[in-house]
């Protein structure tokens, strides 16, 4: 007798209820594989506190009825997992959450599913992570007299019109800062500012409307007259929270000059 299989991965269907691990609940079909669909809710359990590092995940049965899919629907997602840092198979022992140090964070899937779990902190995590390597970069290319390409990108954002006109120029201003740094950082940046505009392009839109022109027109002089420090204090102040900048100028919230 010749028996037909439905091909893998397929979403179990059961007629009789079965007790659901950590809360889950099965996952519904959406414009994306079902395996990564697998993966995203088990990150987002772990990322929520249920499944907490250094815990063992519930036996692949159990993991598989709760999700409402097949087996092999679950390893391939265990596997993709496993692949960014997130867990462990171990022989004998079961599949272990990893502490958050080992997680590739600037995976594309794992940032995009964190904006699931709250995507305004995502947005400000992945900001303060561009901030944070931009002035030492503006500092090294002060130091090292390159500041030519990075004049030319603030010229084009002070000239720019529009919202996408001038989104397009301060994301090229910071990329090109980003591009005399070394490949990791470039990387870095890449990740976190790619993301903010294919995904939340209104945040970035605030963090402009925040800029100064006098702090804009500082950096320039600072990378012209190669004076590291006062290039790094520049571009600290420009991609600093508009509080803070009014804190250390002894000045009042909100009296931004747009460029």
């Amino acid at each position: 007798m010749t028996v037909y299989r439905r091909p893998d991965p397929i979403p179990l269907r059961s007629a009789t209820a079965t007790p659901r691990a950590a809360g889950l609940a099965p996952v519904r079909a959406e414009a994306e594989s079902l395996n990564r669909l697998v993966a995203r809710d088990i990150f987002l359990a772990i990322v929520g506190g249920r499944f907490p590092a250094g815990s063992i995940l519930p036996n692949e049965h159990e993991l598989a009825a709760s999700l409402g899919v097949s087996r092999t629907a679950l390893r391939e997602a265990v596997k993709g997992l496993a692949s960014k840092g997130l867990l462990e198979t171990r022989r004998k022992r079961g599949t272990l959450v990893l502490e958050r140090e080992h997680w590739n964070l600037l995976d594309a899937e794992l940032i995009a599913w964190s904006r699931r779990d709250n995507s305004a902190r995502t947005s400000r995590e992945l900001w303060e992570a561009v901030a944070a390597v931009q002035a030492p970069l503006a500092a090294e290319i002060a130091r090292g007299g390159h500041g030519k390409a990075v004049e030319g990108a603030i010229a084009r954002l002070e000239a720019a019109q529009g919202t996408e006109e001038r989104r397009a120029a301060f994301a090229q201003l910071l990329f090109t800062v980003a591009a005399a740094g070394n490949p990791y950082l470039r990387a870095l940046n890449a990740a976190c500012l790619g993301n903010l505009m294919r995904d939340d392009p209104a945040f970035l839109d605030v963090e402009i409307g925040r800029l100064r022109g006098e702090t804009l027109r500082a950096l320039v002089d600072a990378l012209r007259e190669r004076r590291p420090e006062a290039a790094f204090r520049a571009m600290q102040r420009l991609l600093a929270k508009e509080e803070a900048v009014a804190a250390e100028r002894g000045e009042t919230a909100g009296s931004s000059l747009h460029v």
